[in-house]
């Protein structure tokens, strides 16, 4: 695990090529380190210093923005160095740093100092990670829930409920000799079935984030030269996919990321799926299409709109025995406005869906096609989440919730046949369970789970 007597060291600016630069540095060590670095005394108690110096005969202008402990993010002596630079400049500054007493910071080290500090709860510490990684709205509300508190809120209160009943059924113990009965049976019976409830209704009515962390999947299909390939080049902006008049060029499923304005997804491009394929290759690729489209978040149906006969593309649809959430009249530069409106009725008539007229050629249709994608995964994804008003749970946090409920249905078992003393027990386990959630009773094994996650810097 991480040593938290040293001090650290690392550059937080990413991996972009931005002219902009950011070391961080935290520990008891800091600001000594960063007056060797820079010849001069820097002063802990100022915020902000600017000062200029060479390093390996390169000037470069810096920014100290000084933090100082118990009130940095770290809850120790912190210090970004800002400044523009190349890669290089920035590297030999890490470099002399490390020589001067620092120690690479390991990943997720900061925030794993921020919560040993008491900054932060565990929670906290995973809600940074989801902000990190989130590349969409609803993960970073939902990641943003959980940095405020929002499960350690819902869950105080039925600890609270649970410490009460506790407190009750061990004061009868306590007077269990004398004629006295501080709750009756089946008042506990009943307190511990509603903390049970509460418990359920926070498991059942919330959401995982593995529900809306994982990039929804967005599947094009149809049939072999329906122009599947040339609409994946021109939803990316780029030639990924081979492209050829030839039927049946591709014969995997390829795999994109594509980024939408307010989301991303992975964008699949399948073979043709072909009815009574040839040889086994092909037999191959539709399995393997036919699979990627029983998987998919998105399924776009791609048809050739210049097309006569469409026998070969419903018989696509009958393979994938799901109906599309979008399809597409491919080729439209092919038409004529005329044409175009004439083959939309006749593709309506036939599958009994609307179709939206692209062309990969000219660009048509391309970014209202993206649109509706995003339309889509966003539709679903606050399906799902509720527009954000459901709490997201770890996996750590519902198996928690879980054990908790399994404790405290043990707990009102046991006291409706007379056994307060194992009641109690349960009741206790239960708030242990609970309090996993934040900061007691952590396993180490568990924060080096957690902390991994991060990136360098963070």
């Amino acid at each position: 695990m991480y040593n938290v007597s040293d001090t650290i060291v690392a550059i937080s600016s990413g991996t972009t090529p931005a002219i902009k630069k950011i070391v961080r540095m935290s520990g008891d060590k800091t600001f000594k380190i960063l007056s060797s670095f820079f010849g001069r005394e820097i002063e802990r108690q100022k915020r902000i210093t600017r000062l200029n110096t060479a390093v390996e005969g390169a000037d470069a202008e810096f920014s100290i923005y000084s933090f100082i402990a118990p009130h940095s993010y770290t809850g120790e002596d912190t210090a970004e160095l800002h400044l523009c630079a190349c890669g290089e400049l920035t590297e030999n500054i890490f470099t002399k740093l490390l020589a001067l007493g620092c120690r690479t910071a390991l990943p997720g080290e900061f925030t794993y100092r921020a919560y040993v500090n008491g900054k932060i709860d565990l929670s906290g510490a995973e809600a940074v990670a989801m902000m990190i990684e989130s590349s969409n709205q609803y993960q970073l509300s939902a990641a943003q829930k959980l940095f405020g508190g929002s499960i350690e809120k819902k869950v105080k209160k039925i600890k609270n409920e649970i410490l009460e009943l506790l407190s009750l059924i061990e004061a009868g113990l306590d007077f269990s000799s004398e004629d006295i009965e501080i709750i009756s049976s089946s008042k506990a019976v009943q307190r511990a079935e509603e903390i049970r409830n509460k418990l359920n209704e926070l498991l059942w009515g919330s959401i995982t984030f593995e529900q809306i962390t994982c990039a929804p999947s967005v599947v094009i299909a149809g049939a072999a030269n329906a122009g599947k390939s040339s609409l994946v080049n021109a939803l990316l902006g780029e030639n990924r996919s081979i492209v050829s008049d030839q039927s049946g060029t591709t014969r995997d499923v390829l795999e994109h990321w594509l980024k939408l304005n307010k989301c991303d997804c992975v964008l699949f491009d399948c073979a043709g799926i072909i009815i009574n394929p040839g040889d086994i290759l092909q037999s191959l690729a539709n399995t393997a299409a036919i699979k990627a489209v029983e998987d998919a978040a998105i399924i776009i149906f791609c048809a050739d709109i210049s097309k006569e006969n469409y026998t070969e593309d419903v018989n696509v649809i009958s393979q994938i025995k799901r109906m599309p959430d979008i399809c597409i009249a491919a080729k439209s530069d092919l038409l004529d406005g005329k044409q175009t409106e004439d083959k939309k009725i006749k593709l309506k008539n036939i599958f009994g869906w609307n179709f939206l007229p692209v062309s990969s050629k000219t660009n048509e249709g391309i970014d209202n096609l993206k649109k509706i994608i995003e339309e889509k995964i966003i539709k679903q994804t606050s399906a799902a989440s509720e527009a954000g008003e459901k709490t997201a749970l770890t996996q750590r946090h519902s198996q928690a919730v879980q054990n908790a409920e399994k404790n405290i249905e043990s707990a009102g078992f046991e006291i409706q046949n007379g056994n307060d003393e194992i009641a109690a027990v349960s009741l206790r386990a239960a708030l242990a369970d609970l309090s996993k959630l934040a900061t007691e009773h952590i396993d180490e094994a568990i924060l080096d789970t957690i902390f991994s996650r991060f990136c360098i810097g963070k």
